[in-house]
């Protein structure tokens, strides 16, 4: 197989890894937290914002891709918004804003492959990044489309996001200290 051909592969798998997990981690959310919803898809704890920051740290683009693939499922099939253009910056903003919180990351932090001088305190701070740029995002489209500010649905997005990240990222580090004890201190100093 030639080298083109095997990334495509590899991309395409972390694009269909991106949505199976987003997806059932948005499942799982809606049944562990339906009673937190604020409003149709703004929820105080928001789960599927951990893979947002995972899929785009991992994957790079093809988490992106996944993840606003994820976004216009969701957003048509599911929350069924009052409008197509909600729906639309919904899943850009839902994807851009952790993509965009990876690429600051990359570029501050000088990340390298496999995440090389990824710390505890930097992913920590990537994921407060992550989770603030998503409702901000999607809280502009909302401003440049009708001129208002839900600050209440902002608030709640940003705190859902932020929680979601914490535990997933509280989650996936447990998963990863049962796996393998040595891995996780020596990556996350």
């Amino acid at each position: 197989m030639s080298l083109l051909k095997e990334k495509t592969v590899q991309d395409l798998g972390s694009v269909a890894i991106t949505v199976i997990a987003f997806l059932g981690l948005n499942w799982v959310n809606e049944l562990l937290f339906i009673q937190l919803e604020q409003s149709s898809g703004v929820n105080w704890v928001f789960l599927p914002a951990g893979i947002r920051l995972l899929a785009t740290l991992l994957f790079g683009l093809p988490g992106f891709l996944g993840l606003l693939v994820a976004g216009f499922y969701l957003n048509f099939h599911h929350f069924l918004f009052q409008d197509e253009a909600r729906a639309v910056y919904g899943a850009i903003a839902g994807a851009g804003g952790p993509y965009l919180a990876y690429l600051f990351a990359k570029h501050w932090f000088d990340l390298g492959p496999r995440l090389g001088n990824l710390t505890a305190q930097r992913l920590l701070f990537t994921g407060l990044l992550c989770g603030l740029m998503s409702p901000a995002f999607h809280h502009a489209f909302i401003w440049v489309q009708t001129g208002m500010v839900d600050w209440a649905a902002m608030t709640a997005m940003i705190t859902g996001d932020v929680v979601g990240i914490l535990i997933v990222l509280y989650v996936a580090k447990g998963v990863i200290k049962l796996t393998d004890p040595r891995d996780v201190d020596a990556h996350l100093r």
